[in-house]
């Protein structure tokens, strides 16, 4: 295949420079470890080796399993509250500007804030639900409000008419389906920052109650074990880019 052919076709083209992509961020990586102690910064080849002797270890599983449990479970919580309260924010302009500060404080105040503060009320354990649920909500509560506030004037006049507008039947077979597209989107949106979040909790909340790719990071801390920190994060970079691609698949099927 020629060099014209290969940039002619968007998936080789695409594929190409995400290898060059991940190419030069090895490269620099390399650049910084053999000019900084390798205890303190491991070169590439390191990590990697270690990358594969916890690929055939089942505590890695485990982790990776714990996260996504947490993740989803997560995802849950945030999504029945935020589909619960954007119906009434969007459905009622009362409830809209109460809850509207809410949203704008989870919204604007920092991670590392909002998972000090759930650390020091709630139990680790949690805690980490409830820290990456908060974090979530505001995405998708505005997902749905935008949804609902966007149906076509003309059909939430019929609504008025012939039921209420908090009818089970209006809700659930003409508002929810006709907000649908921008729930769902609200939805995978969600999912990465949800991931990593998640992540954040984990190494920041640190408990032997746990078992997750972040709680292995700050273990490998602890241990001063530079080497497994970096095959941790490696771990947690890839899921994090798996989940990535998949919502950019969804967000380009329902868009």
């Amino acid at each position: 295949m020629t060099i014209k052919r290969l940039f002619d076709n968007k998936i080789a083209k695409y594929i190409f420079f995400t290898i060059l992509g991940i190419g030069i961020v090895f490269l620099i990586w390399y650049l910084i470890s053999v000019n900084t102690y390798k205890t303190l910064f491991p070169d590439p080849l390191s990590v990697i080796s270690r990358f594969g002797e916890l690929f055939i270890i089942g505590s890695t599983y485990e982790a990776i399993g714990g996260t996504l449990l947490r993740l989803f479970i997560s995802i849950l919580i945030s999504f029945l509250l935020a589909l619960i309260l954007g119906i009434f924010g969007g459905l009622n302009e009362s409830v809209y500007r109460t809850l509207n500060p809410l949203v704008i404080v989870l919204r604007t105040l920092p991670v590392v804030a909002i998972i000090f503060i759930i650390i020091v009320l709630l139990k680790p354990t949690y805690a980490l639900f409830i820290i990456t649920s908060l974090t979530m909500f505001p995405l998708m509560y505005e997902a749905v409000v935008s949804g609902i506030r966007g149906i076509d004037p003309n059909i939430m006049d019929s609504l008025r008419l012939e039921t209420s507008k908090y009818h089970p039947y209006a809700l659930f077979r003409i508002i929810i389906p006709c907000a649908k597209d921008n729930i769902i989107l609200g939805l995978i949106q969600s999912l990465g920052l949800g991931m990593k979040v998640s992540l954040m909790a984990e190494t920041l909340v640190g408990t032997n109650t746990i078992k997750g790719l972040g709680r292995m990071i700050y273990q490998s801390y602890l241990d001063l074990d530079m080497i497994n920190v970096f095959a941790v994060a490696l771990y947690a970079v890839i899921l994090i880019g798996l989940i990535d691609i998949i919502v950019h698949i969804l967000k380009k099927h329902f868009q």
